[in-house]
C-alpha cells in the first residue's frame, strides 16, 4: 500500500488537486465576512444599547429617590434640581448619551388605583401623592441595516417608568 502513494504520477495527481482549491477559501471569507462583521456590528450595537437602557433605569431610580422626599437645591426649583442630577447619573455613560436629549415627565396621582387610570395630574406632585417618572432618551443607531430592522427613521426611544409615593415631606 505504501508503494501506491509513493508513486510520481499520484503525488503529480494530489499537486493538481491542492493547487485547484487554493483559491477555495478566500472565496469562502470573501462570501461569509461581510455577513460575520455586520452580525459582530449588530451584537456590539444591541450591548450598546441594552447597557443604555440600564443606565437610563439606574437614573431614573436614583433621580427619583431624591424627587419623592421634595428636595430642591439652593436657589433651584425641583425640576432644575432633578434634571442636574438625572444629568449628572448619565454622565458616568460618556459621550453615547447625550443629555441634552433626555425628556423626563413626571403625572401625580392620589392614588395607585386612579394611577392605573391614567388622568394625572403634570408635575413632581405633593406629599403622599403616587407620582410615575417617564425618562426617555432616543438612541440613534449606528448600524445601517439595524436601523432597518429596529426602530423609526434609525431611532428607538429608550424608556425608563419609575413609580414612587412621596414622602410626607412639608
Amino acid at each position: 500500500m505504501a508503494g501506491l502513494f509513493a508513486c510520481p504520477l499520484f503525488r503529480l495527481r494530489a499537486s493538481r488537486r491542492d493547487g485547484a482549491r487554493r483559491g477555495v477559501t478566500a472565496v469562502e471569507f470573501a462570501l461569509l465576512a461581510p455577513v460575520f462583521f455586520l452580525m459582530l456590528m449588530g451584537i456590539t450595537e444591541t450591548c450598546l444599547m441594552w447597557g443604555a437602557q440600564q443606565m437610563l433605569e439606574s437614573a431614573a431610580f436614583n433621580t427619583t429617590r431624591l424627587a419623592k422626599t421634595g428636595y430642591t437645591g439652593s436657589g433651584q426649583t425641583q425640576q432644575q434640581t432633578l434634571s442636574q442630577i438625572l444629568g449628572n447619573e448619565l454622565q458616568t455613560y460618556g459621550n453615547l448619551i447625550d443629555t441634552s436629549k433626555v425628556t423626563m415627565t413626571a403625572a401625580a396621582y392620589n392614588s395607585f388605583s386612579s394611577a392605573s387610570n391614567g388622568g394625572g395630574a403634570s408635575g413632581y406632585g405633593t406629599q403622599d401623592q403616587i407620582v410615575v417618572y417617564t425618562i426617555t432618551y432616543p438612541w440613534k443607531l449606528f448600524t445601517p441595516i439595524m436601523s432597518n430592522l429596529i426602530g423609526t427613521n434609525g431611532v428607538v426611544d429608550l424608556t425608563a417608568d419609575i413609580v414612587v409615593r412621596n414622602e410626607p415631606y412639608g
